[in-house]
């Protein structure tokens, strides 16, 4: 039997009924078996748990939480003293809240005159505890309950977790730091766990003198204890919600300087690398200025800081006042970092400054709606840092995050952008491409919709409206509707300098519409309620082009773009039916749709619509932008997996990169045609497989041989060479091979002091490690390094390497932490994967370590889904389809068995199987009719 609370009354009656003689024994069994460990001043006759909900009562609300946090770095354990104020809306018997992994020695309810003692029981399925003193009640009105508790710090990256780090000198540092988004905050102090909870935090921490402790809000003071000890006390935070929350303990030093508004910026890192903190100081005070004023509401905390943490599972945090990174996304070493190093750098500040606004000011309801935050955030990375960081070129990347999130979003088991969700690990399944990347690119889409004007004014709109506040899809879409029927916008430094006074006929809008008034929700609702994503099909006869949506049962509002043979200016047209028609002024030669990829679908055109662009394409490719050139590759050999098009056409479209130079267009194809290969990697298919990678070489022959070995160029430029330098070493193309063997001996022979363009250190280092004596000096180069942008570099030529025992060696001692971090496990079992002498290991490796997996990374987590997915996605044989089902299947479901990311594991397969039954003589035919 396996018995719930709300059903222990029943259990109860049928003992006295039919066996009173084992009573007490039953009873016991029961009350331990349900979670029911009654704590503080505990009476024996321990009553049912008094909820039955995994979401909260809404009826008691945290109004404001004093909390001493006090880790011991040594013992690895830490103790607390809570008071939370409460506001009962209702009279209750008991305050249920959340609480997990902690032992609460004391509870209270403090009143008047004296404390109340409180029983605590507790239902571990749910995380929750429940507060309670016989013959009780909670009158309505406000209560002040006392908890004290202690735990051990977490072995995991979430709740307050233990993290260390090695001096150039080889001294084992430790700290403590916090990750508690997104049903973490529980496992650090007992809480209203949820995002609508939202109350005001005054933390204290304590801590030896030999470290620092930094939290959300300011120090107001430090206060000598009897003991010695230090007592830091901070400032109260603003309304926020728990998972928030931050305070580091550790002997990080920091850099400062104020922003054009007066917040003070700060960046900690351990004391060895502040000298890398440099480059995200700037960028991070460039950033904060301009959300301050693109949003038009100031930055609400006096400080914000900036912390690189050792240990960090995920890419960062946006904890409000204190976010979190890991080392590589905010340490920029001008010396050994690569343009790659700083874009991404760049756009991760980016984000988690954009959720100060989307996120922390203004929260999802609940986690059904993570994309509000993460996809905001998302889109946002590409807007700021497009303005405040030309030189980057961001935008040359933002398609490609739309390609990623199509991937997905084409699997049976992809989900709607807004989807329930109940369960900790369904929760944390929801931080997933579909949340982030779909989620910015149906902003942008709307954005290019109602036009950047319209769409800046309704964001404010939005944020303004709802500051401190909880919100669900529909606040959204209100705000983007109706722009100019607020009054908050004037209110601010942002005037609307007549944007609303325009009439309709010359409104933004009205490109879109003939009699039709704007409504977001209508459109977006189609876009966030359901799965998927439109295929639109577009047949050309004389002027008249027919549109149609390929749906099964799926309807979208869709907001068309197009050129044509005879117009660049781009027209615009909503598709809002299964079946449309469009007409043009004059006969073309072809229409080309969804213009710079500003829309989230593909098109198959009929009738020789893709003969027309493809022959475009050979005779003069410049007559489409880059972006534009990249999406007709990626629709192109999508619309080959759902068999819409035959491989040979989608082939001959290829031909035409021989003359390409830009890197989206080159990198899309490299996307479409080497996973081709790394499907036949895993069979025995020597021949075809090697058929093809010479195809490839000789197909980018011309722009690998204009790479020089430098830094030179701009950033794109830069991010090119690096790609095509090492596809060409890996692929032997001797030319490659010299250049940079005779560099890594060089390197090597200068016991590493030379200096390498950090654009093509990897390419260096991963030809060095083909051998066991490059291999073993690379890894002591690793161990020494100070530079995470290096240490990644090196990681990855290690991880490159045609030598077995090298690989097997590696993914030994990176799930015991000391060599490698565990934090970087996951990258590294995907990495070896994809290797062609390494994914059978990294598939064993997965199978026998799975259980310490979930334990450390945490079921539901980004990098369980990742290395569920990443490590089994090139495999295309029924015999691999069987071993990966009977794995996953023989899995209990505390251990993954129904967790999203394997569903899509075995739907790949699936979808590999059929692509290679149907295509492989296509492809080998078409080889033989076209070796260049």
């Amino acid at each position: 039997f396996v018995f719930c609370p709300q059903k222990l009354h029943l259990l109860l009656f049928f003992i006295m009924l039919f066996a009173q003689s084992w009573c007490l024994c039953c009873l016991t069994f029961a009350v331990l078996f349900c979670g029911l460990v009654v704590g503080n001043h505990a009476d024996t006759n321990a009553l049912p748990f008094p909820w039955d909900k995994i979401r909260l009562p809404e009826t008691v609300k945290p109004q404001n939480y004093d909390l001493l946090i006090h880790p011991n770095l040594t013992s690895l354990t830490f103790t607390g003293v809570l008071q939370i104020l409460l506001e009962v809306e209702q009279d209750t018997r008991a305050i249920v809240l959340h609480s997990k992994n902690l032992q609460i020695s004391k509870a209270q309810l403090l009143g008047s005159t004296h404390p109340r003692d409180l029983q605590v029981s507790e239902f571990e399925a749910y995380e929750q505890i429940a507060l309670f003193s016989d013959g009780f009640t909670f009158e309505k009105g406000n209560h002040v309950v006392h908890l004290e508790f202690y735990a051990n710090l977490s072995d995991s990256f979430h709740g307050f977790y233990k993290g260390r780090y090695t001096t150039n000198s080889g001294e084992v540092r430790m700290l403590a730091s916090t990750q508690f988004e997104p049903t973490h905050a529980r496992a650090a102090f007992p809480c209203f766990d949820e995002p609508a909870f939202k109350a005001n935090f005054t933390i204290r921490v304590r801590r030896e003198s030999r470290h620092i402790s930094i939290s959300n809000m300011p120090k107001l003071r430090t206060v000598e204890m009897a003991d010695g000890l230090l007592e830091d006390q901070f400032d109260t935070t603003v309304k926020m919600s728990t998972y928030l929350v931050a305070f580091i303990v550790s002997d990080f030093q920091s850099i400062s300087k104020k922003s054009q508004h007066g917040v003070e910026i700060s960046v900690y890192t351990v004391p060895e690398k502040i000298s890398q903190a440099e480059y995200a100081l700037s960028t991070a005070v460039t950033l904060l200025d301009f959300y301050d004023d693109y949003f038009d509401i100031p930055y609400p905390l006096p400080k914000h800081d900036l912390a690189a943490i050792p240990d960090f599972q995920s890419g960062a945090m946006e904890n409000w006042g204190l976010s979190t990174y890991r080392e590589s996304g905010l340490l920029f070493d001008s010396e050994k970092s690569s343009s790659s190093d700083k874009l991404g750098i760049t756009k991760v500040i980016a984000h988690e400054l954009a959720h100060q606004w989307f996120g922390n000011l203004v929260t999802m309801q609940w986690w059904n709606d993570l994309w509000l935050n993460e996809g905001f955030a998302k889109f946002m990375e590409y807007v700021s840092v497009n303005i405040t960081h030309p030189e980057l070129q961001v935008d040359d990347y933002f398609l490609e995050k739309c390609f990623t999130a199509m991937s997905v979003d084409s699997l049976t088991s992809s989900h709607p952008i807004s989807t329930p969700v109940e369960n900790p690990a369904e929760i944390s399944e929801m931080f997933d491409d579909v949340s982030y990347r779909k989620g910015a690119c149906i902003l942008n889409m709307l954005r290019d919709f109602l036009t950047p004007e319209a769409f800046k004014y309704g964001i404010i709109h939005y944020l303004k409206t709802h500051s401190y506040q909880n919100t669900v899809n529909a606040h959204l879409w209100e705000s983007l509707t109706n722009i100019c029927t607020s009054d908050e916008l004037d209110s601010g430094r942002l005037k609307l300098d007549g944007f609303c006074s325009k009439n309709r006929a010359e409104s933004p809008a009205s490109k879109w519409f003939m009699e039709d008034s704007v409504d977001v929700r209508a459109i977006m609702d189609t876009w966030t309620l359901q799965e998927g994503f439109p295929l639109i099909t577009v047949e050309v006869k004389g002027q008249e082009v027919t549109l149609k949506q390929e749906t099964s049962s799926f309807l979208w509002q869709v907001p068309l773009t197009y050129i044509t043979s005879h117009s660049s200016a781009m027209q615009r047209f909503l598709l809002k039916s299964e079946k449309d028609v469009l007409y043009l002024p004059e006969k073309v030669d072809w229409i080309k749709f969804n213009v710079d990829l500003r829309g989230y679908y593909i098109v198959h055109y009929e009738s020789g619509g893709w003969d027309a662009l493809i022959n475009q394409l050979q005779q003069n490719h410049s007559v489409f932008s880059s972006n534009d050139r990249a999406s007709l590759i990626h629709d192109i050999f999508q619309l080959v997996s759902i068999e819409k098009i035959p491989l040979d056409k989608a082939l001959n479209l290829s031909l035409y990169l021989s003359k390409e130079s830009e890197i989206m267009p080159v990198t899309q194809g490299f996307n479409e045609l080497v996973p081709l290969y790394k499907l036949m990697e895993k069979r025995n298919m020597e021949e075809l497989e090697n058929q093809l990678k010479g195809h490839l070489v000789k197909l980018f022959k011309t722009l690998i041989d204009h790479q020089s070995w430098s830094d030179d160029g701009s950033v794109s430029e830069r991010m090119l060479r690096n790609y095509l330098l090492l596809f060409a070493c890996v692929r032997r193309y001797p030319s490659c091979i010299s250049t940079a063997t005779q560099l890594f001996q060089q390197w090597k022979e200068s016991d590493g002091k030379m200096w390498l363009p950090t654009d093509i250190s990897l390419v260096v280092y991963t030809e060095g490690a083909r051998t066991d004596e490059g291999w073993d000096f690379l890894l002591e180069k690793y161990k020494r390094s100070v530079s995470p942008s290096e240490k990644w570099m090196i990681k990855a030529a290690l991880s490159y390497t045609p030598l077995t025992h090298k690989l097997q060696w590696l993914l030994e001692r990176s799930i015991e932490g000391e060599l490698m971090k565990t934090q970087d496990l996951p990258s590294l079992v995907i990495t070896v994967s994809k290797n062609p002498k390494g994914f059978k290991l990294a598939w064993d490796f997965l199978k026998t370590n799975w259980g310490k997996l979930v334990k450390k990374f945490d079921l539901g987590s980004s990098a369980i889904s990742r290395m569920a997915v990443g490590v089994t996605d090139q495999y295309s044989t029924r015999e691999m389809l069987h071993e990966v089902q009977s794995f996953f299947g023989s899995l209990a479901q505390d251990q993954g068995s129904g967790l999203r990311s394997i569903q899509q594991a075995l739907q790949k397969i699936q979808q590999n199987i059929r692509w290679m039954d149907r295509n492989v003589p296509l492809l080998k035919a078409w080889l033989d009719r076209n070796s260049l």
